[in-house]
Parts: structure tokens; C-alpha cells; sequence
């Protein structure tokens, strides 16, 4: 009854929030470096679906973060729901933080060491459960594509068995700010062994579309189906206090704000040093 309780109030943060919007900062499934800038919301509904037969699904994910500062923020999860209904329906509570490394020696790399963890509830009656990661990743100085590597592991109650794997994803800018091709890979025999390839979409600032393909790693861990994700930032907060490169949309919110500024100061002819900061810092 208590799991009932907390699955309804997460339903009315989500519906109140922004309709049936919700969602969570990741490549397309593996969290991702970037960070939720501090006081902003992020939502994000993540559709996973296989139209045809065999193995026809549908399943949502709808994720929600906070960002607390100190390059860290918080996640609530809502889990595989959707039909046929599966052994694997959780809510999962947790946070990301992702540390900057070498930044003032090495900038351009852009490295940082990315961890988090949640506590996961199945809603199946399968018990309390846990998914945790950790990586690290570099920005590629020329081409700006950003390389992710590291270890993840989690329970039955969300993997489907007990795991510990591999991972790995890649993020390249096709149009600057705007568009990407991203993947990511789980290695692994569980319920996330997938390798996805994909497109990551800006049509405004605060927005972020994703669409993907899925591939199973082996035929026992699904089928192969398609992802469709949308994103969206809301409040001020502030900027991030380490932008990174601009892959997904906490850094791609501070590059496009500094950009729009300097189309203006072109079109009326603004001299730099009278024009008012992007972020708001003097």
C-alpha cells in the first residue's frame, strides 16, 4: 500500500508539472556527463516500442531531475510501464553528480568523472532494489565528439538479474548546438543489453528530442525496437558552473544564449563591451 501511495504522488508531481511530460539526462538510456544547472527542473518522457510481431510493446519511462549545485542533481524515475506489463516496473530515487577533472591543465578534453545511483522499488512486488554507475569522459579537442566509458551495475528488480557490466556511449555534433548522432552500449546478458544508435535534436534551447534504435546484445535480452525521447528545462537557476562541450542541453542552453546575443549585437551594431552577459554575470 505504501508503494501505491508514493507511485500516485509521483503521478500528480508528473501531470501538474507539465502535462505528460517527464524525462531524464542521459545519452539515450546510460546517464550522461552533463549535469542539471542549479534551481532548473529537467522532464523527460522516454517511449520504448516494437510495433510489430514478434515481441510487440510499448513501454514509457518518465524521468525528473533537480539540480542542487555542486555539480550534482537529483532523479526520480518512473520505470518500464507499459504493456504487456513486465517483471522489471520500478521507481527509482537517486542522484548524478559529475566531477570536473584536470580542468584548468587540460580544458579542451573537457574530462570528467561521472557517478550516481538509485534506489529502485519495484512496483511488480519484486522488493527494493539498485542501479549504479560510474564513468569517465573526454571531449575529442578537433572534432568535439565526447567519449564515455565505465562500469554499471544493478538488481533483478530493474535488470531483470543481478549485473555487472560495461559501458560506453558517444555523442558527435553534426549541427552545432543543434544536432547530434549519439549511441551508447550496455554490455551484458540483462534487460538494458542494447547497443542504440541515434539522433539528438535542440528545436529550442530548453528543449531536447532524441530518436533511436535499439539492439539487443543477444536474442535473450529482447527484441530490437525504437526509442523516441523529448526533453524540457524549465526554470531560471543559474548557468553551469562547468558549461563542457555542447552535447546535451545544460551546456547547449549557455552557448546558445551567448550565441543569440552576438547575432544581436551584430544586426545593431552593439560594441561588446556595452552588451549585458549571457548568464547574468558581470
Amino acid at each position: 500500500m505504501g508503494h501505491l501511495r508514493f507511485l500516485f504522488f509521483l503521478l500528480i508531481v508528473f501531470t501538474f508539472s507539465h502535462g505528460d511530460v517527464a524525462g531524464q539526462q542521459a545519452i539515450v538510456n546510460l546517464p550522461s556527463a552533463d549535469i542539471t544547472p542549479q534551481g532548473r527542473h529537467f522532464l523527460m518522457h522516454e517511449t520504448q516500442a516494437r510495433p510489430q510481431n514478434p515481441g510487440r510493446n510499448w513501454y514509457g519511462t518518465n524521468f525528473y531531475a533537480y539540480g542542487v549545485g555542486k555539480n550534482t542533481e537529483l532523479a526520480v524515475t518512473m520505470y518500464n510501464f507499459g504493456t504487456p506489463r513486465t517483471a522489471n516496473e520500478a521507481v527509482g530515487v537517486g542522484f548524478k553528480t559529475a566531477v570536473p577533472v584536470l580542468a584548468g591543465r587540460l580544458p579542451d578534453l573537457e574530462l570528467k568523472w561521472t557517478f550516481g545511483q538509485m534506489t529502485v522499488f519495484n512496483t511488480r512486488g519484486k522488493g527494493v532494489g539498485v542501479f549504479g554507475y560510474t564513468h569517465g569522459s573526454l571531449v575529442l579537442p578537433k572534432v568535439k565528439t565526447r567519449l564515455t566509458g565505465g562500469v554499471s551495475a544493478g538488481t533483478n528488480e530493474l535488470f531483470k538479474r543481478n549485473t555487472v557490466h560495461a559501458v560506453a556511449g558517444w555523442e558527435q555534433p553534426i549541427l552545432k548546438h543543434r544536432l547530434y548522432f549519439i549511441g551508447e552500449w550496455f554490455a551484458g546478458r540483462h534487460d538494458f543489453g542494447f547497443v542504440s544508435n541515434g539522433l539528438l535534436w535542440h528545436p529550442k534551447k530548453d528543449h531536447v528530442i532524441v530518436v533511436a534504435y535499439k539492439i539487443p546484445n543477444t536474442s535473450r535480452n529482447g527484441k530490437s525496437g525504437l526509442v523516441v525521447e523529448y526533453g524540457l528545462f524549465l526554470g531560471k537557476g543559474t548557468a553551469p558552473s562547468t558549461p563542457g562541450h555542447a552535447d546535451h542541453a545544460p551546456a547547449a542552453l549557455r552557448r546558445i544564449a551567448i550565441e543569440e546575443r552576438e547575432e544581436v549585437m551584430a544586426r545593431h551594431r552593439i560594441p561588446p563591451s556595452v552588451a549585458p552577459s549571457a548568464t547574468g554575470e558581470e
